[in-house]
């Protein structure tokens, strides 16, 4: 089969403006969808007034960021921690990547509840909310557990 010029000049205009658009929506992997397993939340066995949340953050739909976390318990604060090298810092927000899990664990990331009050002990409950940026609020009932061994 032998194509003319205009023949050609209409396969080329058609690939230069359907391929941009194939690029586009393949790149477009819809929305987040979050889902949260295994949250915990222990007690420190090394500072009163302290727990730690550890869970994995599943995100089968397209990226996300993880902006904020707060908690019920009165006077506490919430922080996200991240391990920059071998040294644990505050965050502000953590990426949840699109068709990924991310793990929040003791000596990784995680998430720390300082100021709690001494009524809060190993069996009390409380609700912990994580803010998404395009997710929105997601809160977990958390009950606290005893200190476990400090690692080494």
């Amino acid at each position: 089969m032998k194509m003319n010029s205009q023949g050609l000049g209409n396969f080329f205009a058609a690939v230069f403006i359907f391929l941009p658009i194939v690029i586009l929506a393949s790149c477009q992997s819809g929305p987040p969808q979050i889902s949260i397993q295994g949250a915990r939340a222990e007690l420190s066995p090394a500072i009163y007034g302290e727990a730690m949340v550890t869970m994995t953050i599943g995100n089968n739909g397209g990226a996300d960021v993880l902006k904020g976390v707060s908690t019920d318990i009165p006077g506490a604060t919430a922080m996200l921690h991240i391990m920059k090298g071998e040294r644990m810092t505050e965050a502000a927000t953590v990426n949840i990547p699109g068709g990924k899990s991310t793990v929040f664990k003791m000596g990784g990331s995680h998430i720390m509840i300082d100021g709690m009050p001494r009524s809060m002990a190993a069996g009390s409950t409380f609700t912990m909310t994580l803010l998404f940026e395009k997710s929105g609020m997601k809160q977990l009932r958390l009950k606290l557990e005893k200190a476990a061994a400090m690692p080494m």
